[in-house]
This record gives C-alpha cells, structure tokens and sequence, in this order.
C-alpha cells in the first residue's frame, strides 16, 4: 500500500456499521427504481408509480416514504453509494442490536432449518452460546428474515424478495450484464512434506458468453477467499452490471455488499432451493471435474501455486473452445462486445475498495493485531479506539483511521529491531 494524501478522506471512508447498514437499503431501493423507471425494462413504470411501489417493500429492515426513495434516487444519480451514507453519524456510545456476524450466523441457520420456528431457532443458538441472551429483541430477528426474504411466509408462497434471482430461463443479452459466483469443493492435495490440503474452487462466469472472468483454488472457504476472486476478475475483466450468487454465508458478507455498492454492482442472490437458476455456472463445474481434476489423478499436484497455475492454463484453453450452448469461443464472444465493458479503476483505487475494515483499541505497548499478526502504531494512539483496513491475502501493512481521518500506515511489528532501542541507566 502507498500513503495517501487527503483528496482520498472522502465521506463515508470510516463511518459506522449501522450508517453503512442503512446506507445500503437506500442504495437497494433506489437500484429497484432505477431497473423499473429504465426503458429497457417491460414492465416500465413512471418515477412516481416506482418510488409509491417501493415505500411499499421493507429494504434490509427499513421502511421508506416515497418521497425519500426519490431523494435517494437522485442522490445516487449524482454521487454514487457514498452519497447515501448518512451524514454526521458515530458509532459512539450506540450499542448494535444484531452485530453483522451474528446476522450471517442467523441467516445461514435459517437457511439449514427454514421449517424450525424462529423461536425455537434463536433459543437454540443462545443455548449453544452463538447469541447473547436478552441482549436482542426477537423482532430485530423477524426483521432479518423477511429483508432477505426468509420469514415463513415468503419461504411458503416461493416469493422473491428485490434482490433474488429469475424463475425463468435466461441469457444476458451482452457480456459483463451479470456474472454468476459460485464455490465447489475442489480435490485434496498432499504437499512435499506431507500435508494434506483440502481444496476449495471460487470461480465466477460470464452469463452471455459463459467466458470466467477469473477463478482460484484456496485451502480454505472464508469469505476472503471469494472476495480475492472479484478483485482479480475485474482487474482482468472489467466491471459487471449485475453479480449472482446463492445464500452461502461467503456471500452474504456485508463487505461484499459494500463493494458492490461502491462498485455500482447490483448484487442478486438466488433464492432458497433453487439452485437449478445457476445452472451455467453449476455445467461449468461440471466440466472442470471431468476435465480438469479427473487428469490429476495421472498427474498429481503437491502445492496450491501449482495447482492454480495448471487451472488458468485450462481455463484459457476452455476459452478458445467453441461452447456447446453458444456455438462460439467465449473469449470471441466476450471481446464482440469490448468497447462496451465498464472498465475497472486503477490497481491502487481497486485495492482499496476491496480492503477489509475493522475496528480495534490500541494496546499500551502501541500495538494491535489482525489475524494474529502484530503491527506497530505511533505512540500517539494508545488506548485509542481505530479502524483497521487491510487486505486479508497480503499482511504486510495495514491502513490506520481515527475519527474519519487516515493517520499512518503501520506495518509488522519488529520486536527483535525495538530491543535494540530499549535502554536503561545502569
């Protein structure tokens, strides 16, 4: 990373969850108008008709009057995602009702049991220690599941909620107008020195010309893993309309969602159960199974860099191989339509875009870690409470914030380099 001047302090860089939270229903109300005042669309609808229809809906737990929505709409017009952070706001002595992993946590239970009662359910979860008892209330839970479309009677009807996926079959009608993001588990591998690694594939598919945009092998299945996967993929294919993923909690991240949004990235998830509408992505899995990983079985990897080096050599010749469902390359048919690819930022604005952020309170010694890793701050912050960004795949240094306001760099903590500066009266 670069130290970075103060053009880069823009609104909304280190606000709270909570801004960011309702920052995001507004940004999902106003895409909703968007698609529906849109002249493609076939069921158009006037500005006013749009915004009366959408104070109707309930976005991630809030309500909005019409009038709102259309402000909102007309702000993100003008300045983006940021434009609809809220103005003015601290997480200072605000306590959060449900913390964004304990959302994930109840989104991803609810997923595996949706016939349990939600009762039951949270009960359940306070038992095994996941939930804080009585530090909740029961309808900030109920609010979760119907925003996401899994409270009891949207799971019964089959409904969709905004954001879930088509019930038809379809096909983008240009390249980059949705990408498909899925994971497979991949096959275990036995390094030199004998350790096995079980494999995990994040991948993602151009709907329109079924070209993957990139596509990785990692030992494990973090939601930075999948978050790795985008970064490169736009750096190497530019920007897509619309990103389609299942309700796995690797995609439900809310960092996922605040990058879309920065992005200009409608994000759309496929309802529950209803895997078949990924079926390019799930044929293209398949392919790699039988194609791929069966050949390593005559010719085994030992190490996760070798492995992934032989994948992007497949996937390049899967490339220029006419697909059965198109009659074309997907390399052709994605580059029939290059001048119209939104092109990505640049290395340095990307990669920022895509750092983690978290929050932590400097220890006395000038110290925090990320991941079990030490980094060493200005003397200056002790005690302090900071934002951390950083990039989960590469930590070497991260970015410290306070107060809104990017202070240091701070890198790893050199314990054996400080002693040499460690003195006393003798």
């Amino acid at each position: 990373m670069r130290a970075m001047n103060t053009t880069h302090q823009k609104k909304g860089l280190g606000v709270s969850e909570a801004d960011h939270k309702k920052a995001l229903a507004r940004y999902a109300a106003s895409c909703w108008v968007g698609e529906r005042v849109s002249e493609e669309h076939p069921n158009r609808l006037g500005l006013q008709s749009a915004t009366v229809e959408a104070s109707r809906k309930l976005w991630d737990g809030y309500r909005f009057s019409a009038g709102s929505i259309e402000r909102y709409y007309y702000m993100h017009r003008k300045g983006g995602f940021n434009a609809l952070l809220p103005a003015g706001r601290s997480d200072k002595g605000r306590s959060h009702v449900l913390s964004p992993d304990i959302q994930e946590k109840l989104l991803e239970a609810r997923l595996q049991h949706p016939k349990m009662d939600v009762t039951v359910l949270v009960r359940h979860m306070a038992d095994a220690g996941v939930m804080e008892p009585d530090a909740f209330s029961l309808s900030s839970v109920y609010r979760l599941f119907t925003a996401h479309g899994l409270d009891r009677r949207s799971l019964k009807a089959g409904s969709f909620q905004p954001d879930s996926g088509p019930q038809k079959a379809f096909e983008s009608p240009m390249p980059n107008m949705l990408w498909m993001a899925d994971m497979m588990y991949g096959p275990t591998i036995v390094t030199a020195g004998g350790k096995a690694i079980h494999t995990r594939l994040f991948a993602l598919l151009d709907d329109n010309s079924r070209l993957c945009p990139f596509a990785q092998y990692f030992g494990s299945e973090g939601s930075e893993c999948f978050m790795a996967v985008l970064r490169e993929a736009i750096r190497c294919r530019g920007l897509p309309d619309k990103l389609y993923t299942d309700n796995g909690k690797v995609f439900l991240c809310r960092h996922l969602r605040i990058v879309c949004a920065n992005l200009n990235i409608k994000l759309s998830r496929a309802r529950p159960y209803a895997a078949w509408s990924k079926g390019k992505i799930e044929r293209f899995f398949r392919s790699l199974q039988s194609q791929f990983q069966a050949a390593l079985v005559f010719d085994p990897v030992h190490s996760l860099e070798d492995l992934n080096a032989r994948l992007l050599l497949w996937i390049e010749n899967y490339h220029q191989s006419t697909h059965r469902g198109t009659g074309e390359p997907p390399a052709r048919r994605f580059m029939a339509y290059s001048e119209t690819i939104r092109p990505a930022p640049p290395d340095e604005e990307l990669e920022r875009l895509f750092l983690c952020k978290t929050d932590r309170r400097v220890r006395k010694d000038a110290t925090l870690s990320i991941n079990g890793v030490f980094f060493e701050l200005t003397p200056a912050l002790r005690g302090q409470q900071v934002e951390v960004r950083f990039n989960p795949q590469c930590l070497t240094e991260v970015e410290i914030w306070h107060q809104n306001r990017f202070v240091q760099i701070a890198r790893k903590l050199d314990r054996q380099a400080n002693s040499k500066h460690f003195g006393g009266k003798s």
